[in-house]
């Protein structure tokens, strides 16, 4: 990933999302998945804006199926937002038009 991105697995979910103490913007990806592609570039930008302020992690949907299906999670890209006490707020989105300026409104709201 980078230095603003890490990637997860289930067994990380637990420390990494409802632990981190701080906003948590979760990318459920797959691969070979233009949408994911074109997504990388938007969550990575937006990602290095909100470093220190809030954790941007990705999770391969098809190697976690079973936290996926636990959230709810049956489409890539799909973005969960969590708060600083691990719990989902806000709208989720998805599919192939996901846009930077919505995916920083809803960490604006989860750091309000």
């Amino acid at each position: 990933m980078s230095q603003f991105v890490k990637e997860i697995s289930a067994g990380d979910y637990q420390q990494e999302v409802l632990a981190a103490g701080v906003p948590v913007v979760l990318d459920f990806f797959s691969t070979e998945c233009p949408p994911c592609e074109a997504l990388a570039p938007k969550f990575e930008a937006v990602a290095e804006q909100y470093a220190g302020k809030a954790r941007f992690l990705k999770i391969y949907r098809q190697g976690n199926r079973d936290l996926a299906q636990q959230l709810g999670v049956t489409g890539s890209p799909t973005l969960v937002f969590f708060d600083r006490a691990g719990h989902e707020q806000g709208e989720r989105l998805g599919g192939e038009d996901i846009k930077r300026t919505a995916i920083k409104a809803q960490v604006e709201a989860l750091l309000a």
